[in-house]
C-alpha cells in the first residue's frame, strides 16, 4: 500500500516554485511527540511550582513550630510559677484554719477534690503534641485546684463570720492604762493582810484614767456596791461578763449596746479602796476567770 503524502508548495513573489512531499506518518509522529514533550513540560512546571509552594509551607511550618515551642516553654514556665503561687495559697489556707481552730481539709480530700480524667488521648503523636497534652493536663488541674480553692475560701469566711462574732463578743484588752498592782487568785487583802480570794485584777493609775469595754455587749449593770463602789457590768453574751469596780465616773447606761473600746467610765477610788484603781473580773458562764488570760493585745483602743 502506497504511502499517504501531503505537498507543501512554497510560491516566493519572483522566482522558481517549490515543492515538498512529507509523509503523514512523519507529521503524525511530530506532532504527538510535540504534544508529549509540551505535556511533559506542563507537568514539570506544576511539579516545580508545586515543590516551591511545598518548600515555603515546610520553611514556614518550621518556622511556627519553632515560635510554638517557644510559647510551649514558656507557658510551662507561667506553669511553675502558678502552681508555687497555689502552693502558697494552700498554705495560708491550711495556717487560717489552724489559727482559727477551723477543721482541716485532709490531704486526700483535697486530691479527690482536685482530681479529675486523664487527657491521654490526643490525635497527634509527636514530641510537640506531648508537649501540648502536657501543658493541657497541669492548666486543666490548676483550674480545678483554683475551683477547689475558692469552695474552700468560701467555706471558711463563712464560718469566720459566725466566728468574728464570738470573738468580737470575747475580752481581749487591757481596761485601762496603768500598772498591775494585785493579781488574780489568792492575794493577802490591803486592809487585813490575811490571804483571800481575790476575783479579778487590779490595775492602779491616776484618778480620771479612761476604762474601755474590754469586747462588745450590753450593758447589763451600772451602779454603787458596797466593796466596788461605782461598778459597771457588762453581760457580752455567750457566757462572758466583765466587771469593771472603783470607778470616779460611770458613761454609759443600763441597757446601753457597746463595742469594745467603747469608754465606760474612768478610775477613780470609790468603795473599799486604798487608792485610785480599776478592779477588773471576767466571769465566764458564771465563774471569775483570769482576766490575764483574756488580754491579747498590749495595744488600747479607745472610743
Amino acid at each position: 500500500m502506497e504511502e499517504k503524502k501531503i505537498t507543501f508548495l512554497v510560491v516566493p513573489e519572483k522566482g522558481k516554485i517549490y515543492s515538498k512531499k512529507i509523509s503523514v506518518y512523519l507529521i503524525y509522529s511530530t506532532l504527538l511527540v510535540l504534544v508529549f514533550f509540551l505535556t511533559v513540560g506542563i507537568f514539570s512546571g506544576i511539579n516545580y511550582l508545586k515543590l516551591d509552594f511545598d518548600r515555603k509551607k515546610l520553611s514556614s511550618l518550621k518556622e511556627e513550630n519553632r515560635y510554638l515551642e517557644n510559647e510551649i516553654t514558656e507557658l510551662f514556665s507561667v506553669i511553675s510559677q502558678l502552681k508555687d503561687q497555689m502552693g502558697t495559697l494552700i498554705q495560708r489556707e491550711k495556717n487560717i484554719r489552724m489559727v482559727f481552730d477551723l477543721p482541716e481539709v485532709d490531704d486526700a480530700i483535697r486530691e479527690v477534690g482536685i482530681g479529675g480524667p486523664d487527657l491521654d488521648f490526643y490525635p497527634f503523636k509527636s514530641e510537640a503534641s506531648e508537649e501540648v497534652r502536657v501543658v493541657e493536663k497541669e492548666l486543666d488541674k490548676l483550674l480545678r485546684q483554683a475551683k477547689f480553692e475558692k469552695e474552700s475560701f468560701d467555706q471558711i469566711y463563712s464560718q469566720l463570720v459566725s466566728k468574728k462574732e464570738v470573738l468580737d463578743h470575747t475580752p481581749s484588752i487591757w481596761p485601762a492604762k496603768g500598772y498591775l498592782s494585785r493579781g488574780f487568785g489568792v492575794k493577802p487583802s490591803p486592809f487585813t493582810g490575811l490571804k483571800q480570794p481575790h476575783l479579778g485584777i487590779d490595775i492602779a493609775a491616776s484618778k480620771g484614767t479612761p476604762v474601755w469595754s474590754t469586747a462588745c455587749g450590753i450593758v447589763e449593770y451600772t451602779g454603787w456596791h458596797k466593796g466596788l463602789g461605782k461598778l459597771v457590768i457588762i453581760d457580752h453574751g455567750y457566757g462572758y461578763k466583765t466587771h469593771y469596780g472603783h470607778l470616779n465616773e460611770i458613761k454609759v447606761k443600763r441597757g446601753q449596746r457597746i463595742k469594745r473600746g467603747k469608754l465606760l467610765g474612768t478610775i477613780g477610788n470609790t468603795g473599799y479602796s486604798t487608792g485610785p484603781h480599776l478592779h477588773y473580773e471576767v466571769h465566764y458562764k458564771g465563774k471569775a476567770v483570769n482576766p490575764q488570760k483574756y488580754i491579747l493585745s498590749e495595744n488600747f483602743i479607745v472610743d
